[in-house]
C-alpha cells in the first residue's frame, strides 16, 4: 500500500511538503498561530486556550509569549513550568520535545525539517524529511538561538544567545557559538556567583535591586506591572503604520524614558521596560528588533540599528535551582554616538559599544567594543580600526559620481551614494510599508488573496512562487522571485538595490537579505547617505532558517547555506556552506542524489 505524505513524515522518510493532507493541517495551524500573534501578551487565558489548540501537549504552569510560530503543532510537546519567550519558531515536521522548567529566550528557532542536499531531489516537488529535536529539562536557551534537525540538548544545560546548535549537547553543559560548542560544565561556583549578587537589605525593593545589578524576583508585583504596562504600549505601537512617522514618534515619547528629536523605532518591535530605553538625536531602530531591557539600554545620538537586532540585558542564573525561583539580574547596554549596528546582530548585557564603531550584520557582541572599530562574527571580534582613509575613500567615490542631476532613486539603482532620507525616498518606503503591513496581517480568511497581494509588492513574482507572511521589504520594486520559489515567514529584505531570487529556490524563516551599505564616514552616515549592492540567489539554492546575507553577495545555483549562517562573500554553485562568516565546507556531488534516508 502506498504511504501517505503524513505517514512518510512520521517515519522520517522523504515526502512532498505541499501534499494536500499536510497543507490542510498547516492551513489549520496557520489560522490559529495568526490568531495567537494578534493576542495580547497578558491575556493569558485566551493565549493558553489557543496554545492548547495548536500544540500536542503543554504542561502545567507553562506559557508561550505570542507571537509564536509552528507548522503543524501536533508534533510539539512541552513540559511543566516551561517558559517560551516572544517570537519563537518551531518548524515541527518531526517531534519537538521540550522538558520541564525550560527557559527559552526570545526569537529562538527549532528546525526539524531537512531538504535533500542535491537540488534534483527537491526540484519537481519540494521534498523534505525531518529529524526530532529534544531540549532537556531545567535548561536555559538564550535568545536568538537556532537548533538544527536531530539535535538533543541535555538536561540542565545553558546555550548562549545567538548560538547555532548543530550537534548534541551533553547534560550540565554551557555551550556557545556558531557552531555551538561546549565551553565548560555547570559547577558550584555558578551558584556562589548568584549568592554574591543577593542584597540582604529589606529596605530595598525589587525595582532598586533590578536597577543596581542585584538579583531580584521577576515575579515581583511592581516589576510585573511595569512589564505589563510597557507591553500594552508596545502592542499599540505595533498597530500604528510605519508610514505614520510623526504619530509614532509622539506616541513613543509618552512612554519611553527618553526619545530625542528625530529618533524613531520601526515595527514590529518588542521590549519589556519602557523606563529603561533612552534614544538620542536621530537614532533609528529598524524592523523586528527585540529588547529585553531589564536594565537600561542607552542609544546615543545618530545610532543606526539594522533589522532583527536583539538587545539582551537580562541574565538568568546558571544554576537551575536558582533559575527556577525566577531569579534574574540585569546588566545595562550602552551604545555611544554614531554607531552602526548591522542587521540580525545580538548585543548582550554589560556591553558598551564605543563611538563611531560598526557592528557587522549577524555579529554576537559579548564584550565591549572600542570606539572607531569594526567588529564581526560570533562571538564578535575586532576586524580592524576605522581610519581617516575610510573618509577619504568615501569622498573620492562621491567625487566620481558625475551626474548630479540624477534622482536619489536613480543613484540608488546605479549603486551610487544617495540620500535615503530624501523626501522622495521616504515617500516610496512609506507607500510600500502600507502594502507589506497589509500583507503581514493576512489571516486564514484572506489567504486566497495572498498571491495577488504579493504581486502588488514585488517586481516579479513567478508562477507557483510563495512568500509566506509576515514579510517586510523597503521598496518591493527591487525584488524578483522566480518560479516555484518558496520564501518562508518573517523574511526582511532591504531591497535598496535588486534582490534577484531564482527558480526553485528555498529560503528559510526569519532570513535577512540586506542590500544597503552605510558609509564609514560618520558625518555622511548621519546625513542618511548610503549606497546599495545587488544580492543574487541562484536557481535551486536552499538557504536555511535565520540566514543573513550582506550587500553584494551572490549565492550560486543549487548551493545550500546552513541555518543561522551569515553570508559575507560570494558562494559558488553546487556547494554546502555554513557558519559566521559562512564558509564552503564541501562540494555537492552525485552521491547526494541518493535518497538521504538511506544514509541515516
Amino acid at each position: 500500500m502506498t504511504k501517505t505524505a503524513r505517514q512518510l513524515q512520521e517515519e522520517g522518510l522523504l515526502y512532498d511538503v505541499f501534499e494536500q493532507e499536510l497543507t490542510d493541517i498547516k492551513d489549520r495551524t496557520y489560522g490559529l498561530v495568526s490568531e495567537l500573534s494578534r493576542a495580547s501578551y497578558f491575556d493569558t487565558e485566551y493565549v493558553m486556550s489557543l496554545v492548547r489548540k495548536i500544540v500536542a501537549k503543554i504542561g502545567q504552569d507553562s506559557y508561550i509569549v505570542p507571537p509564536f510560530r509552528c507548522d503543524y503543532g501536533d508534533h510539539v510537546f512541552i513540559g511543566n513550568n516551561t517558559y517560551i519567550n516572544y517570537n519563537c519558531c518551531f518548524l515541527d515536521s518531526a517531534k519537538v520535545t521540550i522538558g520541564d522548567y525550560v527557559y527559552m529566550g526570545p526569537n529562538c528557532n527549532i528546525f526539524t525539517p531537512c531538504h535533500p542536499i542535491h537540488h534534483e531531489l527537491r526540484k519537481e516537488k519540494v521534498t523534505e524529511y525531518a529529524l526530532p529535536v529534544t531540549v532537556g529539562s531545567h535548561s536555559w536557551i538564550g535568545g536568538d538561538v537556532v537548533i538544527t534537525p536531530g539535535v538533543t540538548i541535555g538536561e540542565n544545560c545553558v546555550i548562549g544567545a545567538g548560538s547555532v546548535v548543530t550537534k548534541d549537547i551533553p547534560d550540565n553543559s554551557i555551550a556557545v557559538g556558531n557552531p555551538c560548542k561546549v565551553i565548560r560544565q555547570v559547577n558550584d561556583k555558578d551558584r556562589e556567583y548568584i549568592n554574591s549578587l543577593i542584597l540582604d537589605d529589606e529596605t530595598k525593593n525589587s525595582k532598586y535591586k533590578q536597577e543596581h545589578g542585584y538579583v531580584y524576583s521577576a515575579k515581583d508585583e511592581a516589576i510585573f506591572n511595569i512589564v505589563k504596562d510597557t507591553v500594552h504600549y508596545v502592542e499599540i505601537l505595533n498597530k500604528l503604520s510605519n508610514s505614520e512617522i510623526q504619530r509614532r514618534r509622539d506616541f513613543l515619547r509618552t512612554f519611553v524614558a527618553k526619545l530625542d528629536e528625530g529618533a524613531m523605532i520601526n515595527s514590529p518591535f518588542y521590549m519589556e521596560f519602557a523606563n529603561h530605553l533612552e534614544m538620542g538625536v536621530n537614532s533609528f531602530i529598524n524592523y523586528d528588533c527585540i529588547m529585553l531591557n531589564n536594565a537600561m539600554v542607552k542609544l546615543g545620538d545618530n545610532v543606526l540599528v539594522g533589522p532583527k537586532v536583539s538587545f539582551y540585558t537580562a541574565m538568568h542564573p546558571i544554576d537551575a535551582k536558582q533559575r527556577e525561583q525566577w531569579l534574574v539580574y540585569a546588566k545595562p547596554i550602552t551604545v555611544e554616538d554614531n554607531v552602526w549596528i548591522g542587521g540580525s546582530a545580538t548585543i548582550l548585557g554589560g556591553v558598551t559599544i564605543g563611538k563611531n564603531a560598526i557592528v557587522g550584520a549577524g555579529a554576537v557582541v559579548t564584550k565591549d567594543v572600542e570606539p572607531n572599530t569594526i567588529v564581526v562574527g560570533n562571538p564578535a571580534r575586532v576586524l580592524r580600526k576605522i581610519t581617516a582613509e575610510d573618509s577619504k575613500k568615501y569622498q573620492e567615490e562621491l567625487a566620481k559620481q558625475k551626474d548630479i542631476n540624477k534622482s536619489e532613486f536613480d543613484k540608488m539603482m546605479a549603486g551610487q551614494w544617495y540620500n535615503a532620507m530624501d523626501y522622495s525616498m521616504l515617500k516610496l518606503r512609506q507607500e510600500n510599508n502600507k502594502k507589506t503591513e497589509a500583507y503581514s496581517r493576512i489571516t486564514i480568511n484572506t489567504l486566497s488573496y495572498k498571491d495577488r497581494m504579493a504581486k502588488a509588492i514585488v517586481k516579479e513574482f513567478g508562477e507557483n512562487a510563495n512568500i509566506i507572511p509576515p514579510f517586510t521589504c523597503d521598496y518591493g520594486c527591487n525584488v524578483k522571485v522566480g518560479n516555484n520559489t518558496v520564501i518562508n515567514h518573517s523574511g526582511v529584505f532591504l531591497d535598496t538595490n535588486e534582490i534577484n531570487i531564482g527558480k526553485h529556490a528555498l529560503i528559510g524563516p526569519k532570513s535577512g537579505l540586506y542590500g544597503a551599505i552605510h558609509p564609514f564616514d560618520v558625518e555622511a552616515r548621519n546625513e542618511g547617505i548610503e549606497k546599495a549592492k545587488t544580492i543574487n540567489i541562484g536557481d535551486g539554492a536552499w538557504l536555511g532558517g535565520k540566514v543573513t546575507v550582506v550587500p553584494g553577495v551572490s549565492i550560486g545555483k543549487h548551493s545550500v547555506i546552513g541555518a543561522g549562517s551569515v553570508v559575507t562573500k560570494d558562494i559558488p554553485d553546487d556547494v554546502v556552506a555554513v557558519g559566521n562568516p559562512c564558509r564552503v565546507i564541501r562540494k555537492i556531488t552525485e552521491d547526494d542524489k541518493i535518497n538521504p534516508i538511506r544514509k541515516k
